[in-house]
C-alpha cells in the first residue's frame, strides 16, 4: 500500500453529493470502468480529505478479479465498509452510518494501462428526529397513558420532537387531514406544535390524532398516534331478581341491568362493604350491560345488603347503585385449622399438635364431634387426646396420628362438616418388618439377597449396612448394596466361617438416622431347627391330627416327618411326611385303645432336626360290636352249617354244650379287639386241618387248605412267634405328592431280605403289602374297624403266582386307612 500525499494541481476532480441516514446503510459511488477494453483495474483506494492516509483499499494485483485483497482501516470504518467492484457504478457500502462518517471522500482508481482516476464524494449524514412526545396541558405524557376525555371538554395537546439534523417539520393530523402545521423550533433543539381542539363530542369517539415529524425522504417520518375516547355516565341500574328469602348453600342466579354508559359500564357486586369478585359474568350490547351473579348464600349473609353498582371509572362520581337485603336460612358452617403457631410441614414424632374448629350457626349448635380418617375421636387423657369447647389437642403424637382431621357441628337445621386438615408426622426410618428372631442360612460362597425395607417420612435419603461377628462391627461398602426408594438390597456372599453373623441395615432421612436397625441373622446352612408347639389338635376313635410350627429351615428347603411308635415296644408303626407350611399330619384307620409316642422332625439336604416328641397318645374309646354284617361274630348261615356238621359228628349233648359255650362267649366278648385265648385254640384244634397257631382260621384256613399255600408256609417258619400272630399292623407312611395330599409308602426296614423275599414282599398294585419277616399281614381296611371280618376275606392265595398273596380290595387301595389288628374267623374251617 502506498500513500498519495502529493497534490494534484492541474486536474479537476468531479464531486458528487450523497446523503445517508444515521444508523442506516449508505453507499459511496466510484466509477472504476476503464476507458479502453484492453485495460483493467489493478487497485482502488479511498481517502478522506481531512486525512491523507488511505482508509480502504481494493487490490487485485496478481489476483483474480473475483478474489481481490480487501483492507479497511480499523480507525475509520473497520468491518462496517465493503467495496462492491462488480456494481455499476462500483460503490463503497457503509453499514450503521455514524455521525462522524460525514465528510468529503476521494476515490482513486489505478489501471493497468490508463492513468489514475480520482473521484470525490460529499457525504452528508442525516440525523432523524426522535419520536414525538404528546403532553396535555398539565404536562402529563399522553403517549404512555391514553385517557379518554369527557364529552364536551376541550382538548389541549402539545407535540414535542427532540433533535434532528436538519431540524424536522412537526404536523398534526386528524385521521388523514392536516389540522395544524405550525411549529416552533426552539434553541434547545426541540421542535414544538401545540394543538387546541375544542368541545369534543360523540362524533370524535375513537378518532385518530397523529403528530408527525420528518426531515428527509430517505426514512419514514416519526409519528405518534392518540385515539380519542369519550366517556359517558351510566343512566340506570336495577337488580331484576329479588327473592323474599334464600337458603344457605343453594345456588342463585341474580341479574342486574344498567344502561347509558359509554364505554360499557363497570358492574360490581357488593355484600355490605365487601366486593364479590370473580363470581359474576357480564354481557354488554347497545350501551346496555347485563351482569349475572352466581351466589351461594352463607350464614354470614343473613341481614346483609347485596348491592349492584354501575359506574364509569373514568368519570369521577359516576356510580349508581341498587340494593337488596338478604334473608338467609342455613345449617352450621364449620371451618377447621391447625394451630396458627404450628408449621404443618415440620411436625415430627413427640410434638404436641392442636386444631381449632370455628363454627358459625343459626340457631346455635348442640353437638361438636371430631374425626380422624372418618373415625370419631373420643377424649383420652392417658393417650394424650384432649377435647375442649372447639379445639382438639394431641400430645406427643406418633406416626399413627397422621391423617385427615375434620370436625362436625349439628343444630336443628342439620349437620355441617369442616374441611379436612391433613396432619403429616415426620419420623426417622423404622423397619417395615421386624426380623430379629428370623435366621437366614447360606452355604459358603453362596450369595444371599437381603431386602431391608423401612418406613419413613420424609423419604429415605441414604442407607448403610454393618456386619457384626464376635463383637467386631464393620461397615459394608456401598458398592455391595443398591437403594431403591424405601428399600435397600444387599448381595452378601460368605466365604469363611468368620463371615457369618449379624447384618444390620440403617436408613436415614431429614429427621434423623434409624435408631433400631433392621437385623438379619446369617448362619451357615445346616440341619433345620427343631419343630415347635407340636400338639394333637384333633383325635377320634381311629384318627389323629397333629399340628406344629416350623422353625428355621437351616438355609435349605425343608420337609416334615412324623413317626408313630407303638408303646411300650417303641416299634415304628407309621411314617408320615409333608411339605405344607405350617406342617400338619393326619392319620386315619388307627386301632383304638393303642398307645403311641409321636416323634416329629424337620428334614433338609443337611439332615434332620432334633426330635420333638409327644409322649403317650392313646386313641379314645373301644370298638363296639353292632351285630349283623358289622359283627366280628359268626353269621347265622355259617352258624347253621357249623351246627349241622357238629350234629352229624358228635352226640347231641356235646353239640349243645359247644353251642352253649360259643354263644355265651359271644355275649360277653369285650369291645376291645383282643386275640382269642389259648383255650379257644385248643377247642377248635380237632376241627381244623392245620394247627391254629400255625395257620390263621376263618378265610385264612381256606387258604391253607388249598395245598399249603405260601402264606401258610411262611407263617410256619416261626412257630415261636406267640405274641398274637393275628395282629395285622401296617408300615405305610404318609408322604407328600404333587396334589398336596398325603401318600402312603412303607418305611425302609433295617433287616435284610433275600431277593425272593423282597419279591414276595412287594405290594400288589399299591393297595397293600405283606411283611413276611414279622409274620404279619398288612392290608387296607374296607371301611372301619367294624368291618374287619370282611377285610380279612379279601386275602386269598393265588397258585398261579407261585404262592404269592394278593389283595382283592382294589377299590380301597388309595384310602388312607390302615389295618393294625384282626381277629380269627374259624367258621371257614368247615
Amino acid at each position: 500500500m502506498r500513500s498519495d500525499k502529493f497534490p494534484i494541481m492541474t486536474l479537476i476532480v468531479p464531486t458528487s453529493d450523497v446523503q445517508g441516514v444515521l444508523g442506516k446503510k449508505a453507499s459511496l459511488p466510484c466509477d472504476i470502468q476503464p476507458l479502453h477494453s484492453d485495460d483493467a483495474v489493478v487497485m482502488v483506494l479511498w481517502f478522506k480529505e481531512s486525512d491523507g492516509e488511505p482508509l480502504y483499499s481494493y487490490d487485485i494485483r496478481g489476483r483474480s478479479y473475483n478474489q481481490p485483497k480487501l483492507w479497511s482501516s480499523p480507525l475509520v470504518f473497520g468491518n462496517r465498509a465493503y467495496f462492491r467492484g462488480g456494481a455499476t457504478p462500483a460503490v463503497l457500502m457503509i453499514d450503521n452510518v455514524m455521525a462522524m462518517d460525514a465528510g468529503v471522500y476521494r476515490c482513486r482508481v489505478d489501471f493497468k494501462n490508463s492513468p489514475t482516476r480520482n473521484l470525490k464524494v460529499n457525504f452528508t449524514v442525516i440525523i432523524p428526529p426522535s419520536r414525538p412526545t404528546i403532553y396535555d396541558a398539565k404536562r402529563r405524557d399522553r403517549t404512555k397513558l391514553v385517557e379518554p376525555y369527557n364529552e364536551g371538554s376541550n382538548v389541549l395537546l402539545i407535540c414535542e420532537v427532540e433533535g434532528g439534523r436538519p431540524r424536522p417539520r412537526v404536523t398534526w393530523y386528524l385521521e388523514n387531514v392536516v389540522i395544524d402545521d405550525s411549529f416552533e423550533q426552539r434553541v434547545d433543539g426541540i421542535t414544538v406544535n401545540t394543538l387546541t381542539f375544542p368541545s369534543v363530542g360523540r362524533q370524535h369517539l375513537n378518532a385518530r390524532l397523529v403528530c408527525q415529524a420528518s426531515n428527509t425522504n430517505l426514512a419514514p417520518p416519526e409519528t405518534k398516534v392518540l385515539i380519542l375516547d369519550i366517556n359517558l355516565k351510566p343512566i340506570t341500574v336495577n337488580i331484576l331478581t329479588k327473592e323474599k328469602q334464600v337458603s344457605a348453600d343453594k345456588r342463585y342466579e341474580i341479574e342486574c341491568k344498567t344502561t347509558g354508559s359509554r364505554p360499557d359500564a363497570t358492574v360490581s357486586w357488593w355484600k355490605n362493604n365487601r366486593q364479590l369478585k370473580r363470581m359474576a359474568k357480564n354481557f354488554s350490547e347497545n350501551n346496555e350491560t347485563l351482569s349475572v351473579l352466581s351466589l351461594v348464600p352463607s350464614m354470614e349473609d343473613d341481614g346483609k345488603y347485596l348491592t349492584c353498582r354501575a359506574e364509569n371509572k373514568h368519570i369521577p362520581d359516576s356510580a349508581i347503585e341498587d340494593k337488596w337485603r338478604l334473608n338467609v336460612h342455613y345449617v352450621p358452617i364449620v371451618d377447621l385449622k391447625m394451630g396458627s403457631n404450628l408449621n404443618p410441614n415440620e411436625i415430627k414424632e413427640g410434638d404436641d399438635v392442636y386444631f381449632e374448629c370455628t363454627v358459625k350457626a343459626n340457631p346455635k349448635t348442640h353437638r361438636l364431634v371430631w374425626f380422624h380418617d372418618n373415625a370419631e375421636i373420643f377424649p383420652n387423657e392417658a393417650a394424650g387426646i384432649i377435647l375442649s369447647a372447639q379445639s382438639l389437642v394431641l400430645q406427643s403424637v406418633t406416626r399413627g396420628a397422621a391423617g385427615d382431621y375434620t370436625c362436625m357441628a349439628a343444630n336443628s337445621e342439620g349437620k355441617g362438616t369442616s374441611n379436612p386438615v391433613s396432619l403429616l408426622v415426620r419420623y426417622a426410618p423404622v423397619c417395615a418388618e421386624r426380623r430379629d428372631s428370623e435366621l437366614f442360612g447360606a452355604l459358603k460362597h453362596e450369595t444371599v439377597m437381603l431386602h431391608c425395607s423401612v418406613d419413613a417420612n420424609p423419604a429415605v435419603l441414604s442407607f448403610h449396612w454393618t456386619f457384626n461377628n464376635s463383637g467386631e462391627q464393620a461397615e459394608i461398602p456401598p458398592r455391595f448394596y443398591k437403594n431403591n426408594g424405601h428399600t435397600s438390597t444387599l448381595n452378601y456372599t460368605p466365604s469363611t466361617d468368620m463371615e457369618y453373623g449379624t447384618l444390620a441395615c440403617y436408613g436415614e432421612n431429614n429427621v434423623g438416622q434409624q435408631k433400631v436397625p433392621c437385623v438379619f441373622q446369617l448362619v451357615a446352612a445346616g440341619r433345620p431347627f427343631q419343630l415347635q408347639n407340636c400338639t394333637v389338635a384333633n383325635q377320634s376313635l381311629d384318627s389323629l391330627y397333629v399340628e406344629c410350627v416350623e422353625n428355621f429351615d437351616g438355609g435349605l428347603p425343608q420337609t416334615f416327618l412324623m413317626e408313630l411308635l407303638e408303646l411300650p415296644s417303641l416299634t415304628v408303626r407309621y411314617n408320615v411326611s409333608t411339605n405344607r407350611t405350617p406342617p400338619y399330619f393326619e392319620i386315619r384307620g388307627l386301632p383304638p385303645g393303642v398307645s403311641y409316642r409321636i416323634d416329629l422332625y424337620a428334614v433338609n439336604a443337611k439332615g434332620r432336626s432334633d426330635v420333638s416328641t409327644i409322649e403317650h397318645v392313646t386313641l379314645k374309646g373301644h370298638a363296639k360290636f353292632t351285630g349283623e354284617s358289622h359283627s366280628l361274630g359268626v353269621s347265622p348261615v355259617l352258624a347253621s352249617i357249623a351246627a349241622m356238621s357238629a350234629l352229624l359228628a358228635t352226640a347231641v349233648c356235646g353239640i349243645l354244650a359247644v353251642l352253649y359255650r360259643r354263644h355265651a362267649r359271644h355275649r360277653h366278648l369285650p369291645a376291645k379287639h383282643a386275640p382269642l385265648s389259648e383255650a379257644m385254640y385248643t377247642e377248635r384244634a380237632g376241627q381244623c386241618p392245620t394247627p391254629v397257631k400255625q395257620e390263621a382260621c376263618g378265610e385264612v384256613c381256606s387258604v391253607g387248605s388249598g395245598g399249603g399255600g405260601a402264606a401258610g408256609a411262611l407263617l410256619r417258619e416261626d412257630p415261636t412267634d406267640d405274641a398274637d400272630p393275628d395282629i395285622i399292623p401296617n408300615l405305610f407312611e404318609r408322604r407328600p405328592v404333587s396334589n398336596g395330599y398325603m401318600s402312603l409308602q412303607r418305611p425302609m426296614s433295617n433287616s435284610k431280605l433275600s431277593k425272593s423275599e423282597e419279591a414276595r414282599s412287594e405290594p400288589d398294585g399299591g393297595g397293600g403289602y405283606y411283611d413276611f419277616r414279622k409274620k404279619d399281614y398288612r392290608i387296607p381296611l374296607t371301611s372301619s374297624y367294624h368291618s374287619l371280618g370282611r377285610a380279612n376275606k379279601g386275602v386269598t392265595t393265588s397258585p398261579s403266582s407261585g404262592g404269592g398273596v394278593t389283595s382283592s380290595l382294589t377299590a380301597h387301595r388309595l384310602r388312607p386307612e390302615v389295618v393294625t389288628t384282626s381277629h380269627r374267623v374259624q367258621e371257614s374251617c368247615i
